[in-house]
């Protein structure tokens, strides 16, 4: 295990055997198979946090677009109802749509009426 060294004296030599015998290496196999363990359960949170982050970023896509879409929607009607009954309801008319404006300015038409008999 120890190699003669060609100028070495042979009381380092002696030395360097004690010591080599004291220190021996340790049997590091259990913190190898430790090391092992966790390299993988981190490989599978990232595989998981990317799995993730990818069905949010996903989702976030798709309300983005809702978003624009409903914009769209609402600045193309707002011309329209802006002679007519409905832009008497207010802007809250202008989200709705069309069945529930109708349900909307009934229930309106009914509140009037009960104001207008209730005084």
């Amino acid at each position: 295990m120890i190699l003669e060294e060609p100028g070495l004296s042979p009381d380092y030599m002696s030395l360097r055997r004690v010591l080599q015998h004291l220190f021996q290496p340790k049997d590091t196999t259990n913190l190898r198979d430790r090391v092992d363990a966790i390299e993988v359960a981190m490989r599978r949170l990232e595989e998981e946090w990317t799995e993730v982050y990818g069905k949010f970023r996903t989702m976030q896509l798709r309300i983005a677009k809702q978003v624009q879409r409903l914009d769209a929607d609402s600045s193309h009607e707002e011309p329209q109802g802006a002679g007519g009954e409905e832009s008497s309801g207010g802007p809250a008319l202008s989200t709705l749509s069309p069945r529930a404006r109708e349900v909307q300015k009934q229930i309106m038409q009914r509140r009037a009426r009960g104001q207008d008999g209730g005084e």
